[in-house]
């Protein structure tokens, strides 16, 4: 690791103009290279990280734009990641962050919401078909209940008898992002032992931070799930035939949420399924696949600066308008949180599974 922040710390630092927290605050501080340099000077003994190089380490939101123009492939924000697992040891990360732990500690969500709402809002129907356990993630259980309905819907619909997880709680990405790595695997620990338990023939999600979480994450720490996990896009591409297709007039483009394009490499599935509701092109933004640009949203950014995150999220909803969309889709209730606080009127933006409701369900809507 030595080597590859050395050679971070004395490049050209061409990925700035990528990093999204370099737009938010105009600065070379919070930019990947400046990162790298604080964790060199550290290594060599040149200097502590200080209470403003905590800030600047916490000034990223590991999206790893960086890494798809990093020549020798160095992964900052994996580096930056486990350098905030040092500070969380050393009890030296940020009060917001230590909030944010004893919340989800205490709740086993994010928001602080009752666990005991978590799910139970939530009806199924008895369908006789292949059998999924839905695994909803603390955004779409408590903020973007019309994604998850939505969700539930489709899935019925399409022939899947629908399983809500029991007694779910947070994945674990929120605290594994900021450096709260053992109290993640708590929560890991137990999803872990509450998934394996229930008879599904696999696993959904909706969430992409839940998806890496529980595709990467809970194996890399020998935590391992009895059946496979998909993400929606990946499920509904495979049901595309089942179906319907309309015949939208307006601009429709997408936005990739960074844990399902650069994280697990998912940018066709959602995209192929836009298209056959939508009945037209998805019309690409500037920034698109590896190169979109984040929503601003993720790992710990908007706990700690909230107004720079937004700031972000609405530059991604000024791309979108510079392309004509009227719809921006993407297929994260997290992303579409963001970007939905930042559209006003003039853009309207879908989670995946709201916007096949919308169109798909629903032929006779307006699409204006």
């Amino acid at each position: 690791m030595a080597a590859q922040v050395r050679m971070c710390a004395g490049c050209s630092k061409m990925c700035r103009h990528v990093c999204p927290t370099f737009f938010a605050w105009r600065s070379d501080s919070p930019t990947p290279h400046s990162r790298a340099l604080l964790i060199h000077q550290e290594i060599i003994g040149a200097r502590e990280i200080d209470k403003r190089g905590v800030e600047v380490l916490y000034q990223c939101l590991e999206c790893s734009h960086c890494l798809t123009w990093c020549v020798p492939e160095i992964d900052i924000a994996t580096i930056v990641e486990s350098k905030r697992q040092d500070l969380v040891k050393t009890n030296r990360q940020p009060e917001g962050i230590s909030r944010l732990r004893s919340v989800v500690e205490e709740t086993h969500n994010p928001f602080g919401e009752p666990h005991s709402k978590r799910n139970h809002w939530i009806k199924t129907r008895k369908v006789k078909g292949n059998r999924v356990l839905y695994f909803t993630g603390c955004t779409a259980a408590y903020r973007e209940k019309n994604s998850a309905k939505d969700t539930v819907s489709i899935l019925e619909a399409l022939g899947y008898s629908v399983e809500i997880t029991p007694d779910e709680w947070c994945c674990g990405s929120p605290l594994f992002r900021t450096g709260e790595f053992e109290a993640g695997l708590k929560q890991a620990s137990h999803n872990v032992e509450i998934l394996n338990n229930i008879d599904a023939d696999e696993i959904l999600v909706t969430c992409p931070g839940c998806y890496r979480v529980l595709t990467t994450d809970y194996p890399e720490n020998g935590f391992e799930l009895n059946k496979p996990v998909r993400h929606i896009s990946e499920f509904l591409n495979q049901s595309l035939s089942k179906l319907q297709s309309g015949n939208i007039d307006v601009a429709v483009t997408f936005h990739d949420p960074c844990h399902l394009g650069r994280h697990s490499n998912i940018y066709d599935a959602p995209r192929a399924v836009i298209e056959h509701v939508a009945g037209a092109p998805v019309v690409e933004m500037a920034r698109n696949r590896e190169n979109a640009m984040c929503c601003g949203n993720g790992a710990g950014l908007r706990t700690l600066f909230p107004e720079h995150a937004k700031k972000i999220g609405a530059e991604r909803i000024n791309q979108a308008r510079k392309i004509g969309a009227r719809y921006v889709v993407t297929s994260c209730p997290f992303c579409k949180e963001m970007l939905s606080a930042q559209s006003g009127t003039e853009v309207l933006v879908f989670d995946l599974p709201e916007f096949v409701m919308r169109i798909a369900m629903n032929p006779n809507v307006k699409t204006d």
